[in-house]
């Protein structure tokens, strides 16, 4: 879209013109282009649109003026007229427009060019910036919105600014000595602004030099009556003196200063006029869609004009993400600015087949672009950089370096004067680059993403399938490369449905086939960088590019750099080393410190290359050094937070699978919030491997469970504990499967399933039986008599009760003891028995005391307290309860009590020491 407001308002589409009948709209329209890319505030628009007394309905009327403005911007989805929400409600909106889509900014940009171009005593560049600049205004800015305080604001502002640029512009006619051509304008612009000193300064000199002495000097004298009379003031000190000028004839004033000698003067002999101004820039490849911001500051970057030296841009990102089409379109922006050439130039830095360019052959082609015979190009490369640099040193040339290999490649192509720009894309950050400011490119956002496919293969077909274009966009990444080769491929199939890519692109490990168009692959994009790591000569590069293939059988999202270490099995420094010199590839990325995370596109190349270029023992015994991580760390936290009681400790076995330290319980639970989902895909993917990974996955579901049962994530522990069950039952491991067992009844008991949690529990019963595991028996038992008391079965409760209690006290576990207790309270009340339900719940608060656990403690005195209550023993049953609310303020889970409401009290006696994060 663009707009015009040196005039009427006036919405423009492409050669379209879009019509804006309405007044209200035009004076939000106008309004929004005031503050263009600032968030207007609604009190302030309705302020401007109603002033002081707005209708009742003003609000409800504003949100539909914002509707249609939308609609003849052809917004639906909000891009361009950004709604900003506070609370519920729109709190105010932004217009987003790019520098060159309002006739005012580019007006400006353009007076400013000519202001610095007049600096640079380059009148004839001067003067036509400002003659393009003058020739955007129609009339009176918003000539056809009524007034409003914004708007009026911003017509007198650009009024003066007008004002200033038709002064610049007679300032350069004087220069070239055109002062006859000027006068009539002179003569006006002084008689509408008559006490405007510049411009009767202007108009006396034009006067002069046409020979007309006496009307300079009545010029001047007017002017002298109008201040003294008006205001008491005499002219200012220049116009006094060249008042005094032209009074005693100066010669001096009748010369028009020349231009100092050009560099295209200088240098003729070696550049030839004919061929000193080439226009190398490659044609746009493709729409550049969702960088809006990235331009805008590429822009600011470029035109930099502060004097010290030229202005170098290196753009950095992972392959396929849309650098050499970022940078040539911000390039074509740019070119005017560079009227004495645009030098490209790709580097093959990272082109699959292709070495790299050599210095030397770059500067001859750059030297033979300027117009120096073959013949005379030196063949030392410092030679050629010093000729390169005379020749353009001042003048205003872009250079492009696409596709640079390392910093190293482009310093002898830098050139160094003041009036030049560079703009590098690379795969790699060039933090070496001296001077060079750094813009990183990241891949789209999903909005983004869906709107290059809309650009790609219509809005129409993506809004049909709105559903379908978010998986494709999701199983791209993101990825611009991706995208288009998918946009591609649909665009020359108008028939398909989109849903037909979408499932091509569902199988991982087929994706990167269906990402090719032609020529164009995405395999091929991430392979030049991966190769450049395996040919690199240096022993980071080759462990760079062995972490890289191992990143490829990492089942989570992202890993921690401990993790990582176990991964490589190396030690940390080197570890970190390699990771981060994947970083600098754009291989990986660290959203965070010691946090890794690779694209998803590029995880599936990097399982190619691990299948390909590393042992298949070497990626089973590295998925395995980062399962033993994971399952001794997941220990270590579940035993800190005092979790896992039964919970028997595996050894980790490999020196190189530490756990990762853990000082306290706040960073053993943040550990595991962290590494949640990696633990969860982690088990899911080792379950699947080899028999030994397999165990080893069992195992990590143990520690897992105790860490997600009291955040009843029901499905999550359903899922879990049914893949452990499977998995210890092909495995033949039976302990594993009464734990999943064990672990299965607890899930059915947040469900309420009373009758399958029973069924689960004897299953588990039979095999600790079995086994011989009196310890795991008598935990299993505890739960039994739960799910049996829940289903009214209290004398069947009761009996597996008592044996769960001789258990405990056989084995000397006082915790299990004190479980039982409660729980045989709770039977005991069941069966209408209050006298020993209350023996019980008094017998569990000495035990509790004995083992200093004032939770417990906690939970028997809410017990015993409602059994005072129901027998009317009020005092007692007041005093149990202020004991009670004295030992909860210290709990360290505030709520343990509203769970344990609901709970019997084996199923919440593991937990209840258990720190929830709030």
């Amino acid at each position: 879209m663009r707009y015009r407001i040196l005039g009427p308002l006036e919405l423009w589409e492409g050669d379209r013109q879009v019509p804006l009948a309405p007044t209200k709209w035009r004076v939000l329209l106008a309004v929004l282009l005031v503050e263009a890319n600032q968030m207007v505030s609604t009190d302030r628009l309705l302020e401007e649109l109603w002033g002081e007394r707005p209708p009742q309905s003003a609000a409800k009327l504003l949100q539909g003026y914002v509707s249609r403005v939308r609609q003849a911007l052809d917004d639906r989805a909000g891009r361009l007229l950004v709604t900003h929400v506070q609370g519920y409600k729109a709190h105010g909106y932004r217009l987003v427009v790019a520098p060159d889509d309002v006739d005012a900014h580019r007006f400006e940009d353009l007076v400013e060019q000519g202001r610095r171009a007049l600096g640079r005593n380059r009148p004839e560049e001067a003067g036509e910036r400002l003659r393009e600049a003058l020739a955007l205004w129609r009339d009176t800015p918003f000539a056809d919105v009524p007034s409003t305080p914004a708007v009026e604001a911003e017509t007198t502002r650009l009024a003066v600014s007008r004002l200033h640029a038709q002064e610049l512009r007679i300032e350069v006619e004087l220069r070239l000595g055109h002062h006859e051509s000027v006068l009539d304008e002179l003569e006006a612009l002084a008689a509408a602004n008559p006490l405007r000193e510049s411009l009767r300064g202007q108009l006396m000199l034009a006067l002069y030099r046409a020979g007309r002495q006496a009307d300079a000097l009545a010029v001047y004298q007017s002017l002298r009556d109008a201040l003294v009379s008006e205001l008491g003031i005499e002219p200012g000190p220049p116009l006094q003196e060249l008042h005094l000028q032209i009074l005693k004839g100066d010669a001096t004033l009748l010369e028009v200063p020349r231009p100092p000698e050009t560099p295209r003067e200088r240098v003729a002999e070696l550049s030839p006029p004919a061929a000193i101004v080439p226009r190398q820039l490659p044609r746009t490849k493709a729409a550049v869609i969702g960088r809006g911001g990235e331009i805008s500051v590429i822009r600011k970057l470029l035109e930099r004009d502060d004097g010290e030296g030229a202005a170098i841009v290196a753009i950095d990102g992972i392959g396929g993400v849309g650098k050499s089409a970022l940078a040539i379109h911000s390039a074509h922006q740019v070119a005017a600015r560079f009227p004495d050439g645009q030098l490209y130039v790709d580097l093959r830095g990272s082109t699959a087949g292709l070495a790299p360019l050599g210095a030397a052959e770059v500067l001859g082609r750059f030297l033979t672009a300027l117009g120096v015979d073959a013949r005379g190009i030196p063949g030392d490369v410092d030679d050629a950089a010093a000729m390169f640099r005379s020749l353009v040193a001042d003048r205003r040339v872009l250079v492009v370096l696409d596709n640079a290999a390392n910093a190293d490649q482009v310093r002898p192509l830098l050139p160094a004067g003041p009036g030049c720009a560079v703009l590098i894309t690379s795969r790699e950050i060039l933090t070496t680059l001296e001077g060079a400011a750094h813009v990183h490119l990241d891949v789209l956002f999903h909005d983004q993403a869906i709107a290059l496919l809309e650009k790609l293969v219509g809005p129409e077909r993506v809004a049909a399938e709105r559903e379908t274009a978010d998986a494709i966009v999701q199983r791209c990444g993101g990825l611009p490369l991706a995208l288009r080769i998918v946009g591609a491929r649909l665009a020359a199939r108008p028939g398909w449905p989109l849903s037909t890519i979408r499932d091509k692109l569902a199988d991982a490990q087929t994706r990167l086939d269906e990402l090719r168009v032609g020529d164009v692959t995405v395999r091929a994009s991430f392979e030049t960088s991966y190769e450049g790591l395996c040919h690199g000569g240096q022993d980071l590069d080759r462990d760079a590019a062995r972490a890289f293939r191992l990143f490829g059988v990492v089942p989570g999202p992202d890993v921690s750099l401990p993790v990582a270490t176990a991964l490589l099995g190396v030690p940390a420094a080197r570890a970190e080393n390699a990771l981060e010199r994947l970083v600098d590839a754009h291989l990986l990325h660290s959203p965070s410190p010691l946090r890794y995370k690779m694209h998803d596109l590029l995880r599936l190349f990097a399982r190619e290359a691990a299948e390909c270029d590393e042992r298949e023992d070497e990626r089973e015994a590295a998925l395995e050094r980062l399962v033993r991580c994971y399952l001794a760390t997941a220990q270590r936290a579940v035993s800190a937070l005092g979790l896992a009681r039964h919970l028997p400790e595996r050894p980790v076995g490999d020196p190189s699978a530490r756990p990762v330290r853990l000082a306290d319980r706040t960073e053993a639970t943040a550990w595991l919030e962290t590494e949640r989902e990696n633990l969860l895909a982690t088990v899911k993917q080792a379950a699947t491997r080899s028999e030994h990974l397999a165990r080893l996955a069992v195992w990590l579901t143990q520690p897992l469970q105790w860490f997600l049962y009291p955040r009843a994530d029901v499905q999550e522990l359903r899922h879990l504990n049914e893949l452990a069950i499977r998995t210890a039952r092909d495995l033949g491991d039976r302990e594993g499967e009464a734990w999943g067992l064990n672990n299965m009844a607890s899930v059915h008991w947040l469900c309420r399933e009373y009758a399958e949690m029973r069924e689960c529990l004897e299953s588990a019963i039979a095999i600790w039986r079995a086994i011989g595991d009196r310890k795991g028996e008598q935990a299993s038992l505890c739960n039994l008599a739960d799910a049996l008391a829940e289903l009214e079965l209290f004398e069947e409760a009761m009996a597996v009760q008592e044996s769960q209690l001789a258990a405990a006290r056989e084995l000397g576990d006082r915790l299990a003891e004190l479980a039982g207790l409660g729980n045989l309270g709770r039977i005991c009340r069941g069966l209408g028995r209050s006298d020993e339900a209350l023996a019980n719940f008094q017998e569990s608060i000495r035990c509790a005391r004995e083992i200093g656990d004032q939770t417990c403690e906690s939970f028997a005195l809410h017990e015993v307290s409602r059994l005072h209550r129901e027998s009317k023993r009020f005092q007692e049953a007041q005093e149990a309860l202020e004991r009670m609310e004295r030992l909860s303020a210290a709990w360290t889970d505030p709520g343990a009590y509203a769970r344990w409401r609901g709970h019997p009290w084996s199923a919440i006696f593991p937990h209840i020491k258990y720190a929830v994060p709030s």
